[in-house]
């Protein structure tokens, strides 16, 4: 255990002995701090639709991996969506876990979009 009144961060600390937040920090930027969800949601809609178009262009090669890509896309709008509403979270906190899930959204995608290059590029010529 550390002793709190030589802690850098502890509680007898003066508000001006405190460390400054370091701006470049992940978690002290501005969209995890203060921003409204819609910043998340929009360009996360404008992803999946973009993923969703693509997959729909893949049917004519495919259909099983980009029906799962489509699936796999709106759940995960679905599930940003439900944690944006839900009630009793802090601003942080829920701006934090939209950021999680639109990067899972986004490494999804591209590994559903990897996995078609890959079945295709092995698929012989002649069949």
């Amino acid at each position: 255990m550390s002793d709190p009144n030589r802690d850098a961060h502890g509680p007898m600390k003066l508000p001006d002995e405190q460390p400054t937040p370091d701006p470049t920090d992940l978690s002290n930027q501005a969209a995890l701090q203060t921003g409204a969800t819609s910043r998340w949601l929009v360009p996360a809609g404008v992803l999946a639709a973009v993923a969703v178009v693509l997959y729909c262009f893949a049917f004519q090669i495919q259909i099983v991996l980009p029906v799962v890509g489509i699936v796999y896309v709106v759940v995960m709008w679905v599930v940003m969506l439900l944690a944006s509403r839900r009630a009793g979270s802090d601003r942080v906190a829920v701006n934090r876990r939209l950021a999680w899930l639109m990067g899972a959204m986004a490494a999804g995608a591209l590994v559903v979009a990897i996995g078609i290059y890959i079945v295709e590029s092995m698929r012989l010529p002649w069949t």
